[in-house]
């Protein structure tokens, strides 16, 4: 059964006359100003002003030394993207990290969650251990996997030849067949624990009582997983989804730390070939368009699940 309460300050205005509902909620709205006027400070000088200064000079041609010599050339930088194989290149290697590391981070979350969830031994220890790496800065991520993938220094190569596979080894970083599957599995090795706990909390929310009918009527552990658990995660699996997928697109001190976008351009994405250009060409009104398509893509994926994923009462 479901009980509606409704907030005590609705209530509390509804029992005043019109008047004092309009005073009532004026002094709300005073009391909220100095909480919330840090936070709106913050977002605007670090997200809003550097926002719409990438957007303003994505229309310009700038070297990044001279404030004096920016010049404006409207919609020059986009038609040059159009002519820029590394920039489609980069496009394509953004969509492979958006499909393979959502579908990577998403399954191996979940089927953690639903095994975390049966209560087994050590559940809670190993709850821990999963998200331990999440935690870690993505730079020591990327420095302690370039020693341990290293043709020279590493640990893969020499284990491959003591076990008799000596055929299989590489430069795995080196390698354009590799590099890319490579980064998916680090990526995502690194962000699963988070998506984890969020399902875990989902799977907590879930009614016991909808558990013990399923039992009741027959259904197996296997069955109630397919018919009760899974039916009632879509909201969250979808929010999840949209998660990994707009943090797979801001994909930069990952591909940065381990190839710095090689070898020759296997494993360039946006930001990093964004990068390039502003800070190392010289460039910065055409890396700032490389950057406003980035942003476009992912206000994209925000606006399909604000219109059609939407979190509903499941239960």
């Amino acid at each position: 059964m479901e009980i509606n309460a409704a907030p005590v300050a609705e209530v509390a205005a509804a029992r005043l006359p019109r008047t004092s509902t309009a005073r009532f909620w004026h002094r709300e709205g005073l009391l909220l100003i100095p909480f919330l006027t840090p936070a709106l400070l913050f977002y605007a000088v670090f997200l809003l002003l550097p926002l719409a200064g990438t957007i303003a000079l994505s229309f310009t041609e700038w070297s990044g030394f001279n404030v004096a010599d920016i010049e404006w050339v409207g919609l020059a930088n986009f038609e040059e993207l159009g002519n820029d194989p590394i920039f489609w290149q980069s496009l394509r290697h953004n969509l492979t990290f958006l499909f393979g590391s959502v579908v990577l981070k998403t399954a191996v979350a979940l089927l953690l969650a639903l095994a975390l969830d049966q209560n087994l031994p050590f559940s809670n220890f190993f709850r821990g251990v999963y998200l331990m790496p999440t935690v870690i800065s993505l730079v020591v991520v990327g420095i302690v996997f370039t020693l341990v993938l290293s043709p020279s220094l590493g640990l893969v190569n020499p284990l491959l030849e003591a076990i008799g596979l000596g055929d299989y080894t590489r430069a795995w970083l080196g390698d354009p067949d590799t590099v890319l599957p490579l980064i998916i599995v680090i990526d995502a090795w690194h962000g699963f624990g988070l998506y984890m706990f969020l399902f875990i909390s989902r799977l907590i929310a879930i009614p016991q009582d909808l558990h013990d009918a399923a039992f009741v009527d027959g259904a197996s552990g296997v069955q109630d997983i397919l018919h009760i658990t899974l039916p009632l995660m879509k909201s969250m699996v979808a929010m999840v989804v949209l998660l990994a997928a707009i943090e797979s697109l801001k994909m930069f001190a990952l591909v940065f730390i381990l190839t710095r976008g090689g070898p020759n351009h296997a494993s360039e994405v946006l930001s990093s070939w964004a990068y390039f250009q502003g800070f190392t060409a010289n460039k910065v009104g055409y890396g700032s368009a490389i950057l406003v398509v980035l942003l476009i893509i992912t206000f994209i994926l925000a606006y399909i699940q604000v219109t059609r994923f939407q979190p509903k009462d499941e239960y």
